[in-house]
Parts: structure tokens; sequence; C-alpha cells
């Protein structure tokens, strides 16, 4: 695991000052090696964090003649069976690492070498002959690639702060991104909020020969089709344990310590169950809790449950109101762009504690995205099969009575979701779920930004976002749409970004191997029922739980990594909170109204609505606003 950057300047030639301080940008990702490669208009390094081939793996590696040199940042969990077929071609190694099969798999194959990689990766490829580059990133996005192409100089980073060492990149906030990220919490697609920074989306590569820059795109769901083949419950379940234990067993590949972030969820249940299986010593996992008013926030009882199950090394952190606060302020301005999902909180914190014990911990994350885990799901399928209560649900007396439902005192936001099921469902299926996901929809946008600033902004850019994911599923069932759209967005520029950045932020390297391409595949494979049946979620994954799990961790009230926003924004976050969004605060920003900011946090700190997600996107952004621009 690595940070990787780069530069290709066709004007002048890099120096090795300038590659060597976008590198050591990186070196929370990478605090074992560091190496650097120029040559005529390239110049490019990484910083390595040691996992596999501990004394031989430095970077950057080249070929046998020395024509082809590659820095990578990821883990290639088939790399030992592509390196046996490559050495029987006639290939020659040097080390024993992933990175070298690599390049040997680009000097056989070319550019079609991606497609035979399983694992996490983003990497670069110099051909010093034709003095033209070669970038991949995996299919799902798990490893970030950042660039940046005026015509004439080309940046490249695992980070976006490692671009912005170039003092020729101008920083200019992406006005339409900033209304995208309120939108969403994230920024989808291939821009950032930086102008003129992008994103290389997961299952593409980018080509830079000569002045030509050519992006494309290598990789679909949509070209996976479906194969029930007439098998039941037990023979999926059956499949799952037999192709989903292989899939892990790759993934425990190290030469360092190693562990799992347990939750008490399903997900994160099984994979520690299926590792616990597959290795002689008790796994490390760890768990995070809550104390809330002296109280144990109760997050903590199913994990302790599966770790007693399977007798692992387990360790706990609970948080308390002070240590977020202490920390919130430190974790929101390292981030390269503001994450309003605020599951960075736990997902930081855990990786801090977890990195003291262990290098790699795998995560139960993607679960949820490949087996239809969230609720939105299930009202969206609801809303559609019974459109016909839909009258119902729109008159007035039944808005009335929703919308006087009270406040959750614990931070649930199911009240919040049924006023805005109840305001929406009469829309088409696909304006509804927009609606269901959008943060702040367009007519609070209106409300949320300074005249002046809406000015600068195109219209409805969030919603042309929308329909284009929308329309990339054309043809699926309305369940299998809902999945692809958020595997393509939410899961890439949410969650496996903000996990990569929280854990890396900690040099510690996390796994997915609910998001190895081999196993999506497989769940994409199956028929909808397998994943949604009447009104139970993730079905399948509840058949295998049962053969390996206790029956109370499965049956429950989801929770995964919640945070008591709700309740720390009341009391002992408040403060922090009104100072960071105060009206002398924001005024130099010039981006929002700061009456409506005025209302949400009165009406939050009052009980009236619950805008915990809404406050956190603001103060992500304002702490990461004061960060990069001030």
């Amino acid at each position: 695991m690595c940070g990787i950057a780069g530069i290709v300047d066709y004007a002048s030639s890099p120096t090795v000052d300038f590659v060597d301080r976008m590198v050591d940008l990186l070196t929370h990702r990478g605090p074992d090696d560091r190496g650097t490669y120029l040559d005529g208009p390239l110049g490019f390094g990484m910083r390595r964090l040691s996992i596999i081939d501990l004394s031989t793996g430095h970077q950057p590696i080249c070929n046998e003649d020395r024509t082809l040199w590659i820095v990578f940042n990821g883990e290639i969990y088939n790399f030992l069976q592509l390196r046996q077929d490559l050495l029987d071609k006639g290939h020659k190694f040097s080390t024993q690492t992933d990175t070298e099969t690599i390049i040997h798999l680009y000097e056989e194959y070319g550019t079609d070498c991606v497609s035979k990689l399983q694992g996490m990766f983003a990497f670069a490829i110099y051909n010093r002959q034709a003095q033209s580059l070669f970038i991949a990133r995996d299919r799902f996005g798990i490893k970030p690639f950042y660039y940046s192409w005026n015509g004439e100089r080309f940046l490249f980073s695992s980070e976006m702060k490692s671009l912005l060492a170039d003092n020729k990149l101008r920083r200019k906030l992406n006005c339409d991104a900033v209304a995208q990220y309120f939108t969403f919490l994230y920024v989808p697609g291939d821009e950032t909020l930086f102008a003129g920074i992008k994103k290389l989306l997961p299952g593409h590569t980018l080509t830079l020969d000569g002045r030509n820059l050519t992006v494309a795109q290598y990789y679909s769901l949509t070209s996976i089709q479906p194969d029930y083949t007439g098998c039941s419950t037990e023979d999926w379940v059956t499949r799952f344990l037999d192709f989903g234990a292989e899939t892990i067993k790759k993934h425990l590949i190290s030469d360092v310590p190693l562990g799992a972030f347990l939750s008490g969820g399903i997900d994160s249940s099984l994979v520690v169950a299926v590792m616990s299986r597959l290795i002689d010593r008790p796994v490390n996992t760890f768990s995070i809790g809550y104390e809330i008013d002296g109280a144990s926030f109760d997050e903590l009882r199913y994990a302790k449950i599966v770790a007693e199950y399977y007798q692992t090394n387990h360790r706990e952190l609970l948080i308390t109101p002070q240590m977020a606060a202490c920390s919130l302020p430190v974790m929101l301005s390292r981030l390269d762009e503001p994450i309003g999902d605020a599951s960075v909180i736990p997902n930081y914190l855990l990786s801090e504690f977890a990195r003291r014990h262990v290098t790699v911990v795998l995560s139960g994350l993607g679960g949820d995205e490949v087996c239809a885990g969230y609720e939105r799901y299930l009202g969206a399928v609801l809303a559609e099969r019974f459109s016909f209560l839909a009258p119902f649900f729109s008159c007035a007396a039944v808005r009335w009575g929703v919308s006087k439902l009270p406040d959750s005192k614990t931070g649930l936001h199911f009240p919040e979701r049924l006023k805005r099921f109840v305001a929406s469902c009469s829309l088409p299926v696909e304006q509804f779920y927009f609606q269901l996901i959008s943060k702040f929809n367009q007519e609070e946008q209106q409300r949320l930004f300074s005249s002046d600033f809406r000015v600068t902004l195109k219209h409805n850019t969030s919603t042309q976002i929308y329909d284009r994911y929308w329309q990339s599923s054309a043809g699926f069932s309305l369940l299998r749409r809902l999945m692809k759209m958020d595997i393509d967005s939410y899961l890439a520029d949410d969650l496996l970004s903000l996990s990569d950045r929280a854990s890396m932020a900690h040099s510690l390297e996390m796994r997915v191997p609910f998001v190895d391409h081999q196993l999506v595949e497989f769940f994409w494979k199956m028929p909808d029922n397998m994943r949604l049946r009447g009104f139970n979620k993730k079905f399948l994954l509840k058949k295998v739980a049962e053969k390996l799990l206790p029956r109370e961790v499965i049956y429950r009230r989801k929770q995964g990594f919640s945070v008591p926003l709700t309740v720390w924004f009341r009391g002992s976050l408040n403060s922090y909170l009104r100072d960071m969004l105060s009206e002398q605060n924001l005024e130099s920003l010039g981006l929002f109204n700061q009456a409506y900011i005025q209302q949400l946090l009165d009406e939050h700190e009052k009980r009236a609505r619950n805008h915990d997600e809404k406050l956190f996107s603001l103060l992500a952004f304002v702490v990461w606003y004061n960060a990069f621009f001030e």
C-alpha cells in the first residue's frame, strides 16, 4: 500500500525537489519507504507502507530492460498466480512484489492487463521509449487517483493536497461541485471541489501519449448478465459459503499483523466469522462505541457477542464527547475534500486505534450496496409496487400528521426520512429516489446559498448527474438500478473514499472483500428476491449468517457506524458548531445565506427538527474551506 504522485511536463523537465515535495506530502500513506524516478518530461515517486515482500519491494520498479517503470498503490490478491504464468512465459523477476507482477503483465498484454487483476489498485506505468504514461484505477474505486491536465502539464497523485504542491495549479473553487456536495454529501463523477482537478473514475484507464490524453472505460457491471440457473435459496447459500470464503482468504495475504473492524452488523460479523475459520490464531477485532451523558451508546453489545462466539482478540474504543470535540477540527482539516458523511468520525478514530496493533484490517464495507441493505431500497420498491397508495400518503391530513412526528431523542433519522417519503411518494420512482437521497433538495439549496453564489451555478447539475447514472442502468429491474447507482457513485465517491482517507491518515491499510469484483459479480447475478424479500433486506446474507452467527446478531435493527451527532450538536459540540457556522465565520466565504443556517441551528437545538446531517455537512465544508482557501 502506497501513496503515488508524479508529473509529466512537456515545457520543462521536472526537478527532483518538486517530485520529492509532491511525494513527501503523502508520507502518512507510506511511512516505511520512499522512492522517485525522473526521465525526460516525467518525474514520479511513491511513499510505501510495507505489506508484502518487506525487504525488496522498493518502488519505482522497472522491467528487465528498464524501458518500463511503475508506481503502484494497492494490493493484487491473485498476483502469485499471475506471477507464475508470467514466469512460464519467460519473464524474469527481481522482487516478490505484486507491483512487479503488474509491469510484466503490461509487457505481455498491454492495456488489457487490467482485466486480469483482482484487487484494489491505482498505478501509473511510464514507457521511456514512447515517453507515454498508462494509468489505471480498480473497478469500483477502492483506491483513489486524482489528476490535473492543462494540455502541457500533467499532474497525478493519490491525494489532491499533493497536486496543490504545484504553485502553477491555481486554487479555485468548483462552484457546481459545491451544489453537488450539498445534494449528495459528496461530489459524484469525475469532478472535485477544486476547479482543474479531476478523479479518474473507477473501472477506467488514462493514457497520456504526447499531448493526447485519452480516458477509457474498461469495466462496467452492465456487461455482467444475471445467472439464476434455477438455484434454490440453499444453493445460493452454499455457493456463497464457498466463494465468499475463497475471496476473503485471498484478502488475508500479508507479511504484517492483520485484523478486522467489527461493528456487530451482519457484513463485518461474516467477515470475522470466515477469517476465524481460515487462520489458526485468534483474529484481532476492533469495535467502537460512544459515551453520551455518562451512558454507553449500545453499539458494542453485538460486536462483543460475535467476538466471544469466535474467541477473537477483541479491543474496544469508547468515544466520549470530549474526544470527538478535540479530534473533529484536526480530522476534518486533514481531508482533501469535505466529507458530509459523519461516519468519517468513527472510521478515523477506529483506524487510529487499530493502527497501534495491526497494519492491515478487513472491513464489511460494501455489503449494503451489493446485497440491498438500505431502507431506501425497500422504500423505493414499495413505492413502485404500491403506487396506488400514493394519493393516500399525499393527502393533506396524512402529510400534516407525519409533519407532527416528534424528533428522535436518540438521533435516529426515521421521522425525518418518513416525512421525506410522504412528501415524495407521488413522484415517478426515479424522481422519488432522488428526493430520498438528496440532503439539501433544490428548494433548500435556494435558501442555503447566497444570491451572489447562486448566480455562478449552472442549472440543475446534480439532477443531470443523477439522471446520467439512472440511464446507465436502463433495462434492469428497479432494485438493480438503485444498487448500480449506489455502487457507481455513493460507494465509490463517499464510502470508499472516506474509508481510504480515514485509514491511510494513520498508515492503516483497509481491505474490503465485499467489493472484490468477483464477489460483486456473484451478488449481481442473483435474482432480486435473494437480496430483498418482502420487508426482509439482505435476505441471502441473513440465510448465510444463520449458519455462522448467533441469531440475535442477525435479526436486529441495523446500526453500523452510526454517530450520535443529534445529541452532540445539542450538547458537547454545540459551541464548536455555532462558532464554525457563525455569521462572522461564514461572511468571508460569501457562499451561504446566514439566516437560513441560523434557522437550521435553532430548529435543531430546540428539537423542532433533526438537522444533524445538514449541519455536519456544513461544518465539514467550512473547516475544509478554511484549511485550503484561507
